[in-house]
C-alpha cells in the first residue's frame, strides 16, 4: 500500500531491511557493511552508467530535509549496490539522478543510519520496514501537443453588435433556480417499462437534494446524487403529505 505523506515517525523503523524490488536483488547492506560499499562504489558507477547510456532516461531529483551531517542514498536502481551522497543544499540534502523510466525503492542513509522520507510517497515490505518510493514511469498526455487542427475559426466582426441596454434588460428578474438543476431524475416521467435505463447524470446536479414537484396528494419525494468514479448513484426517499 502506497504512503503519501504517511503519519508515522521514520525513527519507529530499524534497519536493517529486506526488500522487494521490481527485479531480482540481494537485501540491503548493514550498517557495518557501509564502508565496504562506499569503496566499491566509484568502480561499478562507471560500467553502471555507461550501460544505462544507451537507454531513454529521465532525471529525478532526490531530496532529504530532516537534518543530518552526511547523507547518502541506495536504491533498487543498481541492485542496492552504490552508495550515493547528497549535496548540501541550504537545509536540505539533494542528489540528481538519470535513471530509465520504471518504478525504484531506495532509502537514505543518515549518518550511518538507514532512513526513510516521510513526506514524500513510502512504502512498508513484510516486515515492517518502510522505504520510499521513486515513480519514473512514462506519462502519455491526453492532450497532443497541437491542437491547431482542432481550433475554430475567429468569429467576423459583422456577427458582433454592440446595442445598448434598454429599461427591459434590467427589469427581467433572474431565475429561481439555474436551468441546470432542473434535469434531475425526480423530474423525469416514470416509465413502466423495466428495462429502461436512466441516463447519466449531469455534473451540475451532483451532491446537490432535490424536492419532487408533486400536487400535495402524492408521497413527496426527496433525492440526491453521488458519483464515485465512473458510477453513479442516486438516494430517494419517500415522506407521505400528510404528515
Amino acid at each position: 500500500m502506497l504512503h503519501s505523506p504517511p503519519h508515522q515517525s521514520p525513527r519507529a523503523y530499524q534497519p536493517p531491511p529486506i526488500f522487494t524490488s521490481q527485479v531480482p536483488m540481494d537485501p540491503l547492506p548493514r550498517s557495518g557493511d557501509l564502508m565496504q560499499v562506499r569503496n566499491h562504489a566509484a568502480e561499478r558507477s562507471m560500467a553502471y552508467y555507461e550501460e544505462l547510456s544507451y537507454e531513454k532516461q529521465v532525471a529525478a531529483t532526490i531530496t532529504w530535509s530532516l537534518g543530518g551531517k552526511q547523507v547518502a542514498v541506495t536504491g533498487s536502481w543498481d541492485n542496492w549496490e552504490n552508495v550515493d551522497p547528497l549535496w548540501r543544499l541550504g537545509k536540505d540534502f539533494v542528489i540528481m539522478k538519470m535513471l530509465p523510466s520504471g518504478v525504484y525503492h531506495y532509502r537514505f542513509i543518515v549518518d550511518e543510519c538507514l532512513r526513510y522520507a516521510p513526506d514524500v510517497p513510502w512504502e512498508c515490505d513484510d516486515s515492517g520496514n518502510a522505504y520510499n518510493v521513486l515513480d519514473l514511469q512514462e506519462y502519455i498526455p491526453e492532450v497532443p501537443p497541437s491542437l491547431s487542427e482542432f481550433e475554430q475559426p475567429p468569429s467576423p466582426p459583422s456577427s458582433y453588435d454592440n446595442q445598448p441596454l434598454s429599461d427591459s434588460d434590467f427589469a427581467k428578474l433572474p431565475p429561481e433556480l439555474p436551468p441546470q438543476l432542473q434535469i434531475t431524475s425526480l423530474n423525469r416521467p416514470s416509465s413502466s417499462s423495466s428495462d429502461q435505463s436512466l441516463l447519466r447524470p449531469q455534473h451540475t446536479v451532483l451532491n446537490h437534494l432535490f424536492i419532487q414537484n408533486t400536487d400535495g396528494r402524492q408521497p413527496m419525494a426527496i433525492g440526491s446524487t453521488h458519483r464515485f468514479r465512473q458510477k453513479y448513484a442516486t438516494v430517494v426517499l419517500y415522506k407521505p403529505s400528510g404528515r
